[in-house]
């Protein structure tokens, strides 16, 4: 189990995205890169979204999880992100080394041409 400050939700972009930072799975996960202007699937992970938890299920032992209320997550935020994850059929995960690189400002180019590890996890059915 991660704090909710090890997790961001991020709504509104192309497909939700959970970022993590100083997860347990962190180094579980491939470095992420966008290939042919995709993310790729993240094989054998799943995501579990819902109100009040989120699980990011991997292979083996590998997984987390956080409870999605509290800390800097609206009740209205979590729900639409929710739904966005069903809408998509999963979310992207991103994980960074350090829960400290969780605030402030994203720099997304850089996360996502190797700078972060995660891919496209599906949602868990």
């Amino acid at each position: 189990m991660i704090s909710p400050e090890q997790a961001r939700l991020v709504s509104g972009a192309s497909a939700p995205i959970l970022l993590l930072g100083g997860a347990p799975v962190h180094d579980a996960l491939p470095v992420l890169r966008v290939v042919d202007g995709a993310v790729p699937g993240l094989a054998g992970w799943s995501v579990f979204a819902r109100l009040t938890m989120c699980v990011l299920d991997g292979p083996g032992d590998a997984g987390c999880l956080f409870p999605t209320l509290g800390g800097s997550f609206g009740t209205d935020g979590v729900a639409q992100w929710c739904d966005e994850v069903e809408r998509a059929g999963g979310a992207l995960v991103v994980s960074l080394p350090d829960a400290a690189e969780l605030a402030g400002p994203v720099d997304w180019p850089a996360l996502l041409d190797g700078g972060s590890r995660g891919g496209f996890a599906p949602a868990a059915g």
